[in-house]
């Protein structure tokens, strides 16, 4: 028909390939959208905005630590780290035995002791002391990304990292909003932050999850809804 030459000639001159005209029916049948966070609501690009050292160690040797465990990562979050280390100048030492651990972060033994960049939610009660549990509560309501860096099991410093939204984002969740079309964050976020985002863009979230529980949501969704995913 020409509606469906028509809308197919329309997405292709503003960049977007459909294939075929059913494929753009069952697009006009969405009615919930998932939103994957980073690089899709936001540039992709985060920094960090927080260095807090713990036990007397200075922010240089924190992010420097830091740094060396992430070194070689292609995360976006490790590389914003990585890139604040270097702004010091000061060669990274290199760091053995470096592993990623599934919905906690990175470590790895630097001078023979074992460093490690979790999240933390992932602590074990009570090993970040109040001050230092409070100092995360107030990132994260920021909607920022805190991790906490140890050495040996003990707290000595937070990072406390943030992506910028795109330009386009809350004008286009006000656009699918306007069209009866509900949109959801996915991120593997803490639910704070993740918040503090999906506040700002007028859009329901899910925070911590995978990337299987990513799959998981989105099946969820679709079985209430016909689901689109962008991410």
């Amino acid at each position: 028909p020409a509606a469906i030459t028509s809308g197919l000639a329309a997405a292709t001159r503003r960049g977007a390939l459909i294939k075929g005209g059913a494929a753009l029916e069952q697009l006009g049948q969405v009615q919930t959208i998932a939103f994957d966070k980073t690089g899709t609501l936001t540039e992709g690009k985060p920094t960090v905005t927080d260095v807090l050292p713990l036990n007397g160690i200075s922010e240089q040797s924190l992010l420097i630590l830091a740094a060396a465990v992430e070194a070689g990562s292609h995360h976006p979050l490790a590389q914003a780290i990585i890139n604040r280390a270097e702004q010091y100048g000061a060669p990274l030492p290199p760091a053995q035995n470096r592993r990623a651990l599934a919905g906690v972060g990175v470590e790895g033994i630097v001078d023979g002791k074992t460093v490690l960049i979790s999240t933390p939610a992932k602590l074990a009660a009570g090993l970040l002391n109040q001050q230092g549990a409070n100092q995360v509560e107030r990132l994260e309501n920021a909607g920022k990304t805190a991790v906490v860096v140890l050495e040996d099991g003990v707290p000595i410093g937070l990072l406390a990292l943030r992506d910028t939204l795109r330009s386009d984002a809350k004008q286009a969740i006000a656009e699918l909003n306007a069209l009866g079309i509900n949109g959801v964050m996915l991120t593997g976020d803490n639910p704070r932050a993740a918040a503090a985002i999906a506040a700002e863009l007028g859009l329901d979230y899910r925070a911590g999850l995978l990337p299987e529980d990513k799959v998981r949501a989105v099946t969820e969704l679709s079985e209430l809804r016909p689901t689109a995913m962008i991410g």
